[in-house]
């Protein structure tokens, strides 16, 4: 019994956590790869380009709340998601228009790029500081738990508990159908290639 508590215990404090973040850690290396692959040069606004969007959802989140729209047990951020996309995609579509379009069409060196990128880094972040501001920030929505450990102890009879957030279990299906989407886009646009 001793090895099953000790196997939960580590399930609970490292490897769930640990598959959460990183699978968040995949969702913004899957968009840092794309631009690069695609644009081939290192966006630095990427990681401030995330977190715009993330300014987006948590408003849209709160504005659904606050009108008492929810999405049952699910987080509520899953519904004001789209519109975090969709504000954020115009946002980088203006940016390129106003910034990027210019330095492709004097075709400046890589470099240029990558400090110019900088730059709007520099102010995007400024942007969404100034707008959300800088502190923590959070919000009770949906289940908090897709098992608590109370529930998990009682279902097992361990002394340890094993507890999964609904966060974690959306952060790690989420990454896992990007990246499933991202191959099976790769792979057909490959296939067409040849």
């Amino acid at each position: 019994m001793d090895v099953l508590n000790a196997l939960v215990a580590f399930l609970n404090f490292v490897f769930i956590p640990g598959l959460a973040y990183g699978a968040q850690l995949a969702l913004g290396a899957l968009g840092a790869t794309l631009i690069y692959g695609i644009l081939r040069f290192s966006n630095f606004a990427h990681g401030d380009t995330m977190a715009f969007g993330t300014m987006v959802v948590i408003l849209f989140t709160w504005w659904f709340q606050s009108m008492g729209i929810s999405f049952g047990p699910l987080p509520t951020a899953l519904l004001a998601l789209p519109f975090g996309i969709a504000v954020t995609a115009l946002l980088l579509l203006g940016t390129d228009r106003v910034v990027y379009r210019y330095y492709r069409k004097v075709k400046a060196a890589p470099v240029i790029l990558v400090i110019v990128s900088l730059g709007v880094m520099f102010i995007m972040n400024g942007v969404t500081r100034f707008i959300i501001g800088v502190e923590d920030i959070g919000f009770a929505d949906g289940t908090r738990f897709v098992i608590s450990a109370g529930d998990f102890k009682t279902m097992t009879g361990l002394n340890e508990g094993l507890a999964i957030k609904s966060t974690q279990a959306v952060t790690v299906v989420v990454a896992m159908i990007a990246v499933a989407l991202l191959f099976w886009f790769l792979q057909s646009a490959t296939s067409r290639l040849l």
